[in-house]
């Protein structure tokens, strides 16, 4: 289908062809040249005016209308000649602008109205949804029903809270107290949370601050006693500790000989009592000429050897073993769960071990020999009847020319 300046030209490239023609059969009619000079001039004319397809007239109707009510949207219903009648204009002209001014408070009101609901949510908790105004007033009277409803049980949750937590309140009431300290504020809090929980929000929080308030002084000064409680315990601790050092040290200097390090005669009974009847060897040993060696270099020699001596024998021995020193150069070592052959083979070892060290004093080099003596303990046998066998032993070997293992039996004893 044509468009309506389609036709306008089609008319007009007519007019062109015809009117020369109509000129020439009647020349001498000059109205007849007046009139086709005025089709073409009104032709011209209707050309140049803006036109609207009828098809963009009935779109543009049909979607003004729809932000007409249905009274008004009846008057855009052109008359006869095809234009609306000026008695519908004023009226819907009149109603475009109640609903254009309506749009613009919309424009204007709805976002901010959009916001309120969105903050109301977030007073009471709740998220926000995105969505139209009615979308998020629907949502905010949802979230406020949850609310109140939760709101209820908060209450009862906290009216059951207060009532577990008077016990408390007691207990660290009587810790000031034990602890010298008056709690006034915990006397307040208690009156406080007695009363029934009010059912205005503000005042309802007033008194929860106020409880809290008051159980935050009173922990205070419960961390208050509990800092000098500590204190008072640290310093006890360390008095206690102080104490226990002392006491380990004396036991040590009881149970220890303070030249060497080794065990003394007490530890080695305390050892011995651990033995039982169990099998075990044991060793004296005496190291030869040894009082030459301070008559010749003088006691703080002689001291040095009996240290660098009972350092290698304790370096000798097993986990298991005992070396005490018994004596002024004498030394027992207790090999517990051994028989004679291998407890021999360890004396036979540790002597000579010495003989090829050498001992290095403030005055030189010495060098030093041990004699040993060892004997097998005997099931029915007292300790002392053993050690009585094994020194018998060592003096069989300082006899027999020194440096040397002598082997102590029953057979032996008084040889």
């Amino acid at each position: 289908m044509s468009s309506q300046r389609e036709i306008l030209q089609q008319l007009l490239e007519d007019m062109d062809k015809i009117r020369p023609i109509v000129i020439a059969a009647m020349p001498d009619d000059p109205a007849l040249r007046a009139t086709t000079r005025r089709m073409i001039a009104d032709l011209e004319s209707m050309q140049r005016e803006p036109s609207v397809p009828a098809a963009t007239y009935l779109w543009l109707s049909q979607l003004t209308a729809r932000l007409l009510d249905a009274e008004h949207g009846a008057l855009l219903r052109p008359g006869a000649n095809g234009e609306i009648p000026p008695s519908a204009r004023q009226p819907v002209q009149t109603h475009v602008e109640q609903r254009q001014s309506l749009l613009l408070d919309a424009l204007q009101h709805v976002p901010s109205a959009c916001r309120l609901l969105d903050q109301g949510c977030r007073l009471i908790g709740a998220p926000t949804v995105e969505g139209s105004i009615h979308d998020k007033a629907r949502h905010l009277a949802r979230s406020l029903q949850t609310h109140i409803k939760h709101d209820a049980e908060l209450r009862n949750e906290l009216q059951q809270l207060i009532e577990a937590l008077n016990p408390s309140l007691d207990a660290i009431s009587s810790l000031l107290q034990e602890a010298g300290e008056d709690s006034p504020e915990l006397k307040q809090v208690k009156l406080l949370l007695d009363q029934e929980l009010p059912d205005n929000v503000e005042q309802a929080r007033k008194l929860l601050q106020d409880a809290r308030m008051g159980i935050v002084q009173a922990g205070a000064k419960l961390a208050s006693a509990s800092e000098r409680l500590q204190s008072t315990i640290q310093t006890n601790l360390e008095k206690i500790s102080e104490m226990s050092n002392k006491l380990a040290q004396a036991e040590s200097e009881a149970r220890n000989d303070p030249l060497t390090g080794l065990g003394n005669r007490r530890q080695l009974a305390e050892f011995l009592n651990t033995l039982g009847s169990n099998e075990f060897c044991f060793l004296i040993t005496d190291i030869d000429f040894f009082k030459k060696i301070n008559d010749t270099y003088g006691h703080d020699v002689g001291d040095e050897v009996l240290q660098q001596l009972a350092a290698l024998l304790k370096e000798s021995i097993r986990s298991t073993d005992l070396v005490a020193r018994v004596g002024g150069e004498e030394f027992c070592i207790i090999f517990p769960g051994t028989n004679i052959e291998t407890s021999a083979r360890l004396a036979e070892s540790l002597r000579q071990a010495v003989h090829i060290k050498p001992f290095h004093t403030r005055l030189g080099d010495i060098s030093v020999t041990i004699s040993i003596g060892i004997a097998a303990h005997q099931p029915g046998t007292s300790h002392a009847a053993t050690f009585k066998l094994a020194d018998e032993a060592l003096y069989r070997s300082k006899r027999n020319g020194r440096n040397q293992v002598s082997i102590g039996t029953q057979n032996s004893s008084g040889q």
